[in-house]
C-alpha cells in the first residue's frame, strides 16, 4: 500500500475514534489492526458510549487550549488557531477545532490531499506548509497527553493503544517532512512557594493547569490515588480532587507517600516527551522544563508542610 494512503487511512480511523466513539463500522476497521484486537475483546459495543464518554470528555482534557493555556480551560488562542487552519483547509469548524479527533481527522484529509496532488502531478508545497503547521500544533501536547492516558486510574486499552499510534505517527510524519521545528511557548510560572500565604488550594490550583505543572493528572488517576492510600479525596474538578488528596494525606500522615507518587507520574510525562527526539527534541523542552518544576515542588512539600490557608 502506498505510505502516504496508508497513512490517511490511519489518521481517519483514530480521528474517528476520538471523535465518535467506537462504531459498529469502526470496530471492523479496527479489527483489522492486530495490535488492538486484544483491546477490542475488552470493549464490547453496548459499553462503547460510556467509555468514550469517560476517556475523551470526563477524565482528561484532550484538546490543545485545555493543555496550552494559562488556566487549563478549553476556547482562547490555541482553539482560535485551530479554527483558522480548519477554515484555510476548506474545513468546518466545529464547536471544538483544537480537539485531538479533530486534529487528527484533519491529517487523514491533508494526507488525502497530497495523495490527490501526486496522483495529478501537481505541486504541493501549499498542502506540505499545512500539514507542518498542523503536525506543530499536536505535537505541542500529545506526548503530554498519551502519558496521562498510560496513568489513568480507569483503563481504556485502546484509547491509550489509539493515542499511543497516533503519536508514533505524526512523530514519524513530523520528521519526514523537515524543517525547522520551533519550541511550543507556554503562559509564565507564578511565584508558587515563595509568595506569602501560599495554600493549599493554589497549589492544588496549579498541579490541575497542565501548561504550568507540565503535564495532567486524569480524575480517575486521582481518585485512584485516594484509595491506594485510604484517604478521602473529595469531589469536583481535578483541582478539588488534588486539593483534598494534599489535605487528608496531611491529616493522615501520608503526605510524603503521596507526594512521592505524584511526583512519579510527573516522571512518566517526561519520559513520553522524550519520544521526541532528534530535530523534534526542542517540541518538549519547555515541558520537561516545566516537568522538573513540578517535581521540585513536590520535593518542597514533602520536606516541609505548607501553609493551608485556602
Amino acid at each position: 500500500m502506498n505510505d502516504v494512503l496508508a497513512r490517511c487511512r490511519a489518521y481517519t480511523l483514530l480521528g474517528d475514534l476520538f471523535q465518535r466513539g467506537l462504531t459498529p463500522s469502526s470496530k471492523e476497521a479496527w479489527g483489522e489492526v492486530p495490535l488492538a484486537r486484544g483491546a477490542l475483546a475488552d470493549l464490547p459495543l453496548a459499553q462503547a458510549a460510556e467509555v468514550h464518554t469517560r476517556v475523551v470528555v470526563l477524565d482528561l482534557p484532550l484538546r490543545a487550549s485545555a493543555w496550552r493555556s494559562a488556566d487549563g480551560l478549553v476556547g482562547g488562542d490555541d482553539a482560535a488557531d485551530a479554527a483558522a487552519l480548519l477554515g484555510r483547509c476548506g474545513r468546518a469548524v466545529g464547536a471544538e477545532p483544537d480537539s485531538l479527533g479533530n486534529q487528527l481527522a484533519l491529517l487523514g484529509f491533508l494526507s488525502g490531499a497530497v495523495l490527490d496532488a501526486e496522483r495529478d502531478g501537481a505541486r504541493i508545497p501549499d498542502v506540505r506548509l499545512l500539514e507542518r503547521q498542523a503536525l506543530n500544533s499536536l505535537l505541542a501536547w500529545l506526548p503530554g497527553g498519551v502519558a496521562a492516558l498510560r496513568a489513568a486510574g480507569e483503563p481504556a486499552p485502546l484509547y491509550e493503544l489509539a493515542a499511543e499510534l497516533a503519536l508514533d505517527l505524526t512523530i514519524a510524519h513530523r520528521a519526514a517532512l523537515g524543517a525547522p521545528f520551533d519550541a511550543p511557548t507556554l503562559p509564565p510560572l507564578p511565584a508558587l512557594l515563595d509568595a506569602p500565604g501560599t495554600g493549599i488550594r493554589a497549589i492544588a490550583e496549579y498541579l490541575a493547569v497542565p501548561a504550568l505543572a507540565g503535564g495532567a493528572f486524569a480524575r480517575s488517576t486521582l481518585i485512584g490515588l485516594a484509595r491506594d492510600y485510604d484517604l478521602p479525596a473529595g469531589f469536583g474538578s481535578r483541582a478539588d480532587l488534588l486539593e483534598g488528596l494534599l489535605r487528608s494525606a496531611s491529616h493522615y500522615d501520608r503526605r510524603s507517600e503521596l507526594l512521592g507518587a505524584l511526583a512519579a507520574l510527573a516522571t512518566g510525562w517526561a519520559e513520553s516527551w522524550g519520544a521526541l527526539a532528534g530535530p523534534l527534541r526542542p517540541l518538549g523542552q519547555p515541558w520537561r522544563e516545566r516537568i522538573q518544576i513540578t517535581c521540585e515542588v513536590f520535593f518542597r512539600l514533602a520536606e516541609a508542610q505548607p501553609r493551608t490557608s485556602p
